[in-house]
C-alpha cells in the first residue's frame, strides 16, 4: 500500500475548507517518524499509531480548522474502517497518526485502523476490506494496494451503501467519494526537474529509476513523472523494479552499476530503495546523485551528512487526518472535493533542516 508542491499556502487554504474529525480507539503505539512504504509486520485491526516525529510532515502545513456539531453527530456511535497496505511501517503509522488527530475530535465514532503484514500482500487487504463489509462500517477509508485486485471487494461495500474514500492511492473506481493523497506524478517530474538542472544531468547520460511493486499505482506515478522529464532531457532512461526495499535497492543498483559503470543518477520511487542504491554507490567507490521518495528520518539523516542528494518529502499524517475528516463530511451529508491534494518537496541539504 505514501512535500509541499502547491505551497504550504495551498495546503493550508485546503486546511481550512476541510474541518477536522476523528473517532474513538484504545491506547495507540508509540511514537513513529515519517518514513517509507517498504513492507512491515502485520497491524490487522490495530489502533491508528499515536503521534510522531517530525519525518516528512510540513514544517507549515496547517492542521484541520475544527468540526462542526453536525459532523460530530453524523458520526456518533459509528465505525469508520481505515485500511493501508502496510500496517506497521514506518510511513504508514505516520498515517495513522493523522488518523488519531482527527479522531481526538469526534468523541463517540470509533476508527479502526490495520493493514498487511507488507504492501505485497494483496489477499489480506481483501479479506480486510470484506470483514469491513460484514461488519457494516458506517464508511472505508483505504490505501490500496496492488493493481486491480480489491476493487471487487471495495464495489460490495459501494453495493452495500458504505462510502469509500481512497488516501494515498488513487484509482478509477467510479464509487469513491474523494481520493485523498499526494500527487506523486509531480513528485517524481521535481526529481527529475532537479537531476537534470542543479544535478548536472545532460543529454545522453544514463539515469537509473528504481520502482516498488509493479502495478502499483503510486510508484507507477511517480516513474512516469520523472522517466517523462528525463526522457523529454534526451536522458537514457533504465528502469529496475526494486519493491521498495532496501536490500533489494542495493543489489539492482549493483547489479546496474557493472553493466552501466557509466551510470550519472538515480532516481528511486521511495526511500528504502535510494537508501540501498546508495550503499551499493559506497561499496563501489561511486559518487553520483541519488534522489529517493518519501523524506524518511534514515533519508533526512542521510541528506544531512551530504551522502543521499534528496527526497521527495509528502505528508503522509495530513493524508491520514484528511482521510478520515472527508469520511465524516460524506456522513455528514456534505458535499466533498473530488480530490484532496496534500503536497510534496523537494528535500535537499539546502533546506533539509525544517524537515528534521
Amino acid at each position: 500500500m505514501k512535500s509541499k508542491r502547491t505551497g504550504a499556502a495551498s495546503i493550508a487554504a485546503f486546511a481550512l475548507l476541510l474541518s477536522a474529525c476523528s473517532s474513538s480507539a484504545t491506547t495507540a503505539p508509540g511514537s513513529q517518524a515519517a518514513g517509507s512504504q517498504a513492507p512491515a509486520a502485520s497491524a490487522a485491526g490495530s489502533q491508528a499509531p499515536a503521534a510522531s516525529a517530525a519525518g516528512s510532515q510540513a514544517p507549515a502545513a496547517s492542521a484541520s480548522a475544527g468540526v462542526t456539531a453536525a459532523e460530530v453527530a453524523a458520526c456518533k456511535g459509528k465505525t469508520i474502517a481505515v485500511i493501508v497496505k502496510a500496517g506497521t511501517s514506518t510511513y504508514w503509522k505516520t498515517v495513522g497518526d493523522g488518523v488519531n488527530d482527527a479522531k481526538a475530535e469526534l468523541p463517540g465514532c470509533t476508527v479502526t485502523f490495520e493493514g498487511p503484514d507488507a504492501e505485497t500482500n494483496i489477499t489480506a487487504q481483501i479479506g480486510e476490506v470484506e470483514t469491513a463489509v460484514a461488519k457494516q462500517v458506517a464508511a472505508i477509508v483505504i490505501a490500496v494496494t496492488g493493481a486491480d485486485q480489491v476493487l471487487p471487494s471495495l464495489q460490495k461495500a459501494a453495493d452495500a451503501g458504505i462510502p469509500i474514500i481512497l488516501i494515498d492511492t488513487n484509482k478509477e473506481f467510479a464509487p469513491k467519494k474523494a481520493f485523498v493523497g499526494t500527487d506523486n506524478a509531480a513528485g517524481g517530474k521535481a526529481a527529475a526537474d532537479y537531476l537534470v538542472g542543479a544535478g548536472g544531468i545532460k543529454s545522453g547520460d544514463k539515469v537509473l529509476i528504481l520502482r516498488g511493486q509493479a502495478g502499483d499505482a503510486v510508484h507507477n506515478l511517480r516513474q512516469q513523472g520523472a522517466e517523462d522529464t528525463l526522457k523529454a532531457a534526451g536522458v537514457t532512461v533504465i528502469v529496475q523494479p526494486a519493491d521498495s526495499d532496501r536490500a533489494k535497492g542495493q543489489t539492482v543498483m549493483q547489479n546496474t552499476l557493472q553493466a552501466n559503470p557509466d551510470l550519472k543518477a538515480v532516481f528511486a520511487t521511495n526511500d528504502e530503495m535510494a537508501l540501498g542504491a546508495l550503499k551499493a554507490a559506497q561499496q563501489a567507490g561511486k559518487t553520483l546523485p541519488i534522489i529517493g521518495f518519501d523524506a524518511n528520518p534514515d533519508a533526512i539523516a542521510s541528506i544531512e551528512k551530504g551522502e543521499l542528494t534528496g527526497s521527495i518529502a509528502q505528508f503522509p499524517k495530513k493524508i491520514g487526518q484528511m482521510g478520515v475528516e472527508t469520511a465524516v463530511k460524506v456522513l455528514a451529508g456534505e458535499t466533498v472535493p473530488a480530490s484532496v491534494n496534500t503536497g510534496v518537496e523537494l528535500v535537499t541539504k539546502d533546506n533539509v533542516a525544517k524537515f528534521k
